[in-house]
């Protein structure tokens, strides 16, 4: 099948801005109605993205165009540059780290064709579509499946402890390195390590107890590639390495790192507006946290279950949930918890409480989450306190508080200036939104002036 490309008139972004602003959509909710970023939208509007014909029908739909913005758009054979009438069909790459084997053996090919593929074949695979239903079928396997046998390497190359050690010290660099600068900027090596080093390792030889440590530390490596594709903006992707980290830690019997990579999967959901799906994954994770006795990510389950239930609007439900991750939250005792859940604090479940009231349009509520929020480890977490920032001017806003929205916006966009997070452009793109009606203002002003590189800005 041959390659093909998607040519964008230069007229969609403009057009595309103008139906959205006639229907008084914020960029937030667009993205709601179409699972997409607010952040990729802007992009799209701004010229600096090519939408796949897949999206620009779902945006046709949710804004009423009647097919206008599909005019705009069509796709072009690379190999040939020949036009191709209607849509671009999904190639064999779009499959690629979706299924969910009963085999552990096949598992462990999945993953590695995964990330073989995103290193040969990455602009193709690039160009997949993320489907916050994919994930469905994966988390149920999970909450079924059988006790496998345990995973046993008959390869030629002897794996041991050492090698398992390396996978996680370097897992522990790696994720350092997201928190303080981004996933952008280390995305790709660590999809490179999981290719070269890792994948070889679960080809080699070693017994059942090194089996199940070096699947352990397999899941997790791959785990943080999905989380770091999630951050630079890359979503289609990036589920496709959950699903994956999800199924070596069945083959590992990992049932509390499980319950995280079913957290982070809910949280891509709530991020992309599919609030049923967030809150499905939640369940998941915050039922096999209970059978784990993992206190912390009960709490981390429950409030991410809230997030869903903001996203779709259900205060009732939000506000009990928010009340089971506080409770669960006081049990947790973090001196027991595994590194990769380090991040998760006092600060952390406050930025999640603020998240909710802001997506319920509570700004009073929020704001005084948000503050809390910042009561952290701004070095080793830069990301997190600068999504916190963004939080606290959004909440100014919907309090009604331009001015101090605009001067803790420029905090937020300073903060973003050093990391490589298509999330906190996203989050930047949201409050210059936002801030547009009071453009006037000296705070606002000085946002604009600063925000205005970074959301042009690749």
């Amino acid at each position: 099948m041959p390659r093909q490309l998607v040519v964008v008139d230069p007229a969609f972004g403009p057009r595309l801005r103008s139906l959205r602003e006639e229907r008084g959509l914020s960029l937030r909710r667009l993205g709601q109605l179409v699972h997409c970023s607010h952040g990729y939208l802007w992009d799209l509007e701004a010229g600096g993205k090519r939408p796949s014909a897949s999206v620009v029908a779902l945006l046709d739909t949710a804004l009423g165009a009647n097919g206008e913005l599909s005019a705009l758009v069509s796709a072009v054979s690379a190999d040939r540059g020949e036009l191709v009438v209607g849509p671009a069909e999904a190639g064999p790459d779009a499959a690629v780290g979706l299924d969910f084997p009963q085999d552990w053996r096949h598992g462990a090919e999945v993953a590695a064709e995964l990330w073989r593929g995103d290193m040969q074949r990455r602009d193709l695979l690039i160009g997949t579509g993320f489907n916050a239903a994919a994930f469905l079928t994966p988390a149920l396997r999970w909450l079924t499946a059988r006790l496998e046998e345990e995973p046993v390497g008959h390869g030629d190359r002897l794996v041991g402890e050492p090698h398992v050690e390396t996978i996680r010290h370097i897992s522990g660099v790696y994720r350092s390195l997201d928190n303080r600068y981004g996933g952008g900027h280390v995305r790709d090596g660590l999809v490179r390590f999981l290719d070269t080093e890792v994948a070889p390792l679960l080809r080699g030889r070693y017994d059942a107890r090194t089996g199940i440590a070096l699947y352990s530390a397999a899941a997790e490596a791959t785990q943080l590639a999905g989380w770091a594709s999630y951050d630079a903006g890359l979503n289609g992707l990036a589920q496709r390495y959950m699903v994956q980290a999800l199924r070596l830690a069945t083959a590992a019997g990992d049932r509390p790192l499980g319950a995280e990579i079913l957290a982070a999967m809910s949280h891509q959901a709530a991020y992309l507006g599919a609030s049923a799906e967030a809150v499905d994954l939640a369940r998941a994770a915050g039922r096999t946290a209970a059978e784990s006795g993992m206190a912390a990510i009960q709490a981390e389950s429950a409030v991410l279950e809230a997030q869903g239930h903001a996203v779709g609007g259900d205060e009732a439900a939000c506000t009990a949930a928010l009340d089971r991750a506080e409770r669960a939250f006081d049990r947790a005792e973090n001196t027991s918890n595994p590194q990769w859940i380090g991040y998760f604090d006092e600060a952390y479940l406050s930025a999640k409480f603020g998240h909710c009231f802001a997506a319920l349009g509570q700004g009073k509520l929020a704001a005084r989450f948000a503050v809390r929020s910042l009561e952290m480890d701004g070095t080793a977490y830069a990301r997190g306190k600068q999504f916190n920032l963004a939080l606290l001017a959004l909440a100014h806003v919907q309090s009604g508080e331009p001015e101090q929205a605009g001067a803790v916006g420029v905090q937020a966009a300073q903060a973003a200036e050093s990391l490589s997070s298509e999330r906190a452009r996203a989050y930047l793109a949201t409050l210059a939104d936002r801030l547009t009606p009071y453009a006037g203002l000296p705070t606002v002003q000085e946002f604009s002036v600063r925000v205005r590189p970074l959301l042009r800005a690749a």
